[in-house]
């Protein structure tokens, strides 16, 4: 047996492998290494063929002894690097690369091989000091400035990265990547509006590549921009129509906004890409859930399990699965198993709920309080724009007096439409049963929560403009309403327009001005059941809702609601009704037929079924979705009274409006019926 393989034998392995027939290739290389295993050139090419093949392993196994043989072999020294690094062996790449091994490289390929090393496995430090070192032994290689680019961002030096970053982008202003690197870098140092310009221009510049609109969707969401982040995701789904997680983040944010329809779709498409994607089928059990179509969750479970989705994602829609069939104890151990596949918010949520089932009142008040604290560190600053929208409630109430309603311009000139009646109250009052009562009259067009009125307020340039509109901007304001209204149902003038929105009670003034036939109905519940199930909800955090995620801020606006309503009420004079919850809940047709008589509607009967026509209404878009396809039940009725320790630091700012509304902090006293005499205190 010969030591070294003879020249024409590497040169059929040399043949192959420049041929592409890389196993071919392996093949020959095996043979001709078992017949002379001491020819370390045999090694050495069969690893490179090894590595070409993606045998990274195998490449590792020979490269080692050709390397062992000639230390000194620089390329020998890189494919090994690569091989080890390639099969998970980041330390001992890296140790092939060392200081020594770098400086005796001309051809800098294991310095370029140190940085990449040291970047992908996190050594930011490290990788930053190689980058330079190449950068100024090679000013043009513009790769390496974009990964010192990346680095610096990486290490928080972000000066640095855009730096580095400029540089290639001016050397090379079509490419993408650096383009890219740049706006997010830009963006990572907190120039926003530098990093949303630079990626709307790559966006429409590159109608096919996806990253610059997920990175705007990612921007226009950290600032509380929901519609412009929607408008970026569906655009993300559009441009990569097989990308799974894609479609299921388009799903999500469309069900956020209501859009069920879509969802349901992008849920089926991500689904139909990758049928085992957990985030898509959890997903798509909360959608079902919402839609109030839980008969569809069992199937969606085995579906799942079919499917081979995590056992994690399977606990979750379980546990929604117990909630609905009243075992709470097992749904509780179900969202336990679930860990994590949820965001915490909705985690504790859940389980809040299930432990208030259970009577657990201080663990349930203790998941609600982690439920808030996680949504009060939502980048958007929820407290901070709870405040602003307590501090408009606030400079809207001084602005309405009498000297300011005296100045008011005429009314607008009858058109024959009907003036609305308006139902509010605060969150959680009750509207959305009572609006669902309405529902089943013939003549009454019922709209939940629609943002008209703000969007009148908006129109016509906030309350502060209300007193001089003229004939022509009172007129446009009511159609503009009213062409609102119609994409909701047909407006004739026998129509009973039914305008519910807890919070209309502070837009009194504006409701007022473009309808001053308006009629009002007020909710009314216990303040401490309100501010209570305010806390524990798990609304979409609005500027508005951001109140409830503390219960001092929830406190303040229901006072500052109620002294705005109040004063207008006084103010206007309005013609209002009141429907109180907990005699609702007690005896349905005693409470609502006087509210149906004042509103000239036929009553439907004592044996009316609200879930009727809860479930005919389809998707209900407020948070009492699940309640009212329920039986009407009490359960919910002095709730508070089982948190009364936790509610304590607000009862001083709410025992005015307890004690108005002839409610109570010590007993189960609830507003006497109408012709009753008030308890005595």
């Amino acid at each position: 047996m010969t030591l070294a393989a003879p020249p024409e034998t590497l040169q059929r392995i040399l043949t192959a492998a420049r041929g592409r027939r890389l196993d071919e290739a392996a093949v020959l290389c095996a043979s001709a290494i078992a017949a002379h295993p001491a020819d370390s050139r045999l090694n050495a090419l069969g690893g490179a063929i090894e590595m070409q093949r993606g045998q990274f392993a195998r490449a590792a196994e020979l490269l080692a002894p050709a390397h062992i043989q000639n230390p000194s072999d620089v390329t020998v020294r890189g494919n090994l690097a690569e091989a080890r690094y390639h099969t998970g062996d980041v330390a001992g790449a890296l140790a092939l690369c060392d200081d020594p091994a770098i400086a005796a490289d001309p051809s800098g390929r294991l310095v370029r091989l140190a940085a990449y090393f040291a970047q992908e496995s996190g050594d930011y430090q490290h990788a930053a000091v190689l980058y330079r070192q190449i950068v100024a032994q090679t000013p043009d290689d513009w790769s390496s400035w974009n990964n010192l680019g990346n680095t610096l961002g990486s290490l928080e030096d972000y000066d640095g990265a855009i730096a580095a970053l400029e540089r290639v982008a001016a050397k090379s202003p079509g490419d993408r990547t650096v383009a890219i690197n740049l706006a997010n870098t830009y963006a990572a140092r907190g120039d926003l509006d530098e990093a949303i310009v630079r990626l709307q221009n790559l966006a429409q510049q590159a109608p096919d590549f996806v990253d610059p609109v997920m990175a705007l969707y990612v921007i226009y969401t950290k600032q509380g921009r929901e519609d412009d982040a929607y408008i970026a995701i569906a655009e993300a789904a559009r441009r990569n129509p097989s990308d799974a997680l894609t479609r299921s983040d388009h799903a999500h944010e469309a069900a956020k906004r209501n859009e069920y329809a879509i969802a349901e779709r992008e849920y089926e498409a991500a689904l139909t890409l990758e049928p085992r994607l957990g985030p898509a089928i959890v997903g798509m059990a909360s959608m079902l859930e919402r839609m109030n179509r839980e008969d569809e969750l069992i199937p969606l479970m085995q579906r799942a399990v079919s499917n081979g989705v995590d056992a994690e994602s399977i606990s979750y829609i379980n546990a929604m699965n117990l909630r609905r069939a009243g075992d709470f104890e097992g749904a509780l151990a179900a969202l336990d198993a679930s860990k994590e596949v949820v965001v915490p918010g909705r985690r504790y949520y859940l389980r809040g709920v299930l432990l208030d089932r259970l009577g657990r009142h201080d663990e349930a008040f203790a998941a609600w309080r982690a439920m808030n604290e996680y949504w009060l560190e939502d980048p958007t600053q929820p407290r901070l724009r709870a405040k602003l929208y307590r501090d408009k409630i606030a400079h809207d109430t001084a602005q309405i007096e009498p000297e300011w309603l005296s100045n008011w311009t005429p009314a607008a000139a009858a058109d024959g439409l009907p003036d609305p009646v308006i139902l509010l109250g605060f969150p959680r009052s009750g509207t959305t049963l009572l609006d669902t009562m309405l529902m089943g009259a013939p003549r009454a067009l019922v709209m939940e929560e629609e943002p008209f009125f703000t969007e009148l307020e908006q129109r016509c340039g906030g309350i502060g403009a209300l007193a001089t509109l003229d004939e022509a901007a009172l007129q446009d304001g009511r159609a503009f309403y009213y062409e609102r209204v119609a994409t909701l149902g047909a407006v004739t003038a026998e129509t009973l327009i039914v305008d519910k929105h807890p919070l209309h009670a502070n837009n009194i003034a504006v409701i007022k001005r473009f309808f001053p036939g308006a009629r009002f109905i007020l909710a009314l519940r216990h303040p401490l059941d309100v501010l209570l199930s305010c806390y524990l909800t798990n609304f979409r955090v609005n500027n508005a809702m951001a109140n409830f995620l503390d219960l001092g801020d929830a406190a303040a606006l229901y006072d500052l609601t109620f002294s705005h309503w109040e004063k207008a009420r006084a103010l206007f004079d309005l013609p209002v009704t009141t429907v109180v919850y907990e005699r609702l809940v007690e005896d349905t047709t005693r409470e609502l037929r006087p509210l149906f008589d004042w509103l000239g509607l036929d009553w439907p009967g004592d044996d009316h079924d609200h879930r009727a026509a809860a479930r005919a209404r389809g998707v209900v878009h407020t948070a009492s979705y699940a309640q009212v396809t329920e039986p009407i039940y009490t359960r919910a009725r002095g709730r508070w009274q089982g948190y009364r320790e936790h509610l304590q630091p607000v009862f001083e700012t709410m025992r005015p409006w307890v004690e108005k509304f002839d409610y109570s902090l010590d007993d189960g006293r609830i507003p006497p019926w109408p012709g009753e005499a008030k308890p005595v205190a």
